[in-house]
């Protein structure tokens, strides 16, 4: 049967940054090594706590996202590729995704707290798998099972700073910038498997506006941007979001476990 998506990542990896996963990657980061730890900006850490506590706690989440990463050709030139996102989220265990790449590519996933379902709909191939519980739990039980991850999925964890956590070699907190007319703290990070930087709201609503993630152990030195906008935090969502709706046309196809 064929294989609708098949990440093969190492489960630190993945953890790492699921924004860039199924696009590139990851390597272990050229600068420190795993073991070793840099400087940690006490500020910059707590901005990222605060963030991870605020989206923690919001009963229901959306917003829409603006990636552009490299892809590296043979020759070593780089193109950069687009993808539009747009995330709906009701916690413990309802997520809604849609995703438009700008080859033309576009898939549609719904997990409900019992299944999650892939629609790959330039192909019309839909794959699904059976798992009762939260979206921590799911998203957990696709990675260790399939090494499977979704778009953004860092940010749908009850505990977003703990997935950064024990991958955090270095920390500094800039300062205030302005992204869309909107005063942000940028933080900057050096992790395991790559450099990367975030743009939270510097207000009440701490979301993350802007992510920057450089591979800088790969000779390339691909990157990865994401724009993240139209927030909207423990607004109602309707019921028919999160229920499937693949057409009947759809070929049904298998997620196929790594080897």
């Amino acid at each position: 049967m064929t294989s609708v998506v098949n990440c093969k990542q190492s489960r630190k990896s993945i953890s790492l940054f699921a924004l860039a996963a199924m696009l590139i990657p990851l390597h272990t980061a050229a600068g420190l090594a795993a073991d070793e730890k840099g400087i940690m900006d006490e500020k910059a850490l707590s901005v990222l706590q605060g963030m991870s506590d605020y989206l923690g706690a919001s009963k229901t989440l959306s917003f829409e996202s603006m990636t552009f990463f490299d892809i590296v050709s043979k020759s070593g030139v780089k193109i950069k590729a687009g993808r539009q996102s747009e995330v709906l989220l009701e916690r413990p265990n309802r997520v809604n995704i849609n995703a438009h790449g700008d080859d033309g590519s576009g898939v549609t996933i719904w997990y409900n707290g019992e299944k999650l379902t892939y629609w790959r709909r330039d192909k019309n191939e839909v794959a699904s798998i059976d798992f009762k519980g939260s979206t921590d739990g799911m998203l957990n039980e696709i990675v260790k099972e399939y090494d499977i991850t979704l778009p953004l999925a860092d940010l749908f964890y009850s505990d977003v700073k703990k997935m950064f956590a024990d991958d955090i070699l270095s920390a500094q907190y800039v300062g205030i910038r302005i992204v869309n007319g909107v005063p942000c703290h940028q933080l900057s990070f050096e992790s395991v498997g790559a450099d990367w930087q975030i743009w939270v709201e510097a207000d009440a609503t701490p979301v993350p506006r802007r992510f920057v993630i450089d591979f800088v152990a790969d000779d390339n030195k691909p990157q990865y941007m994401a724009s993240l906008n139209n927030w909207s935090i423990g607004g109602e969502i309707g019921e028919f979001n999160f229920v499937e709706a693949v057409p009947d046309s759809a070929k049904r196809v298998e997620f196929k476990k790594p080897e």
